[in-house]
């Protein structure tokens, strides 16, 4: 993915697989700090594998398993826009 994303931070839906995947990858390195969510924590988990095999630090990637039908999405956001190791 071209471009500096250093300092930002992606809501990525959709992270465990396919196009959501695809992007996360693409934004983790290219320097942002990634927010996964699918419903799926096991899929969550093996894309952050992925990510931590091609060097994206731990402290830059957040997993959110939660389905955006069921859950309260501004609990979501609060979580995610949340400073790291807050």
């Amino acid at each position: 993915m071209a471009g500096n994303f250093a300092g930002k931070t992606a809501l990525i839906t959709g992270a465990g697989r396919g196009i959501g995947r695809a992007v996360t990858l693409g934004l983790g390195s290219a320097g942002a700090r990634v927010a996964l969510l699918a419903r799926s924590a096991g899929e969550l988990d093996e894309t952050r594998a992925v990510l931590l095999e091609q060097g994206v630090p731990a402290q830059r990637i957040q997993l959110v398993p939660s389905d955006l039908a069921d859950d309260d999405t501004g609990a979501i956001w609060d979580v995610t826009t949340a400073p790291v190791g807050a």
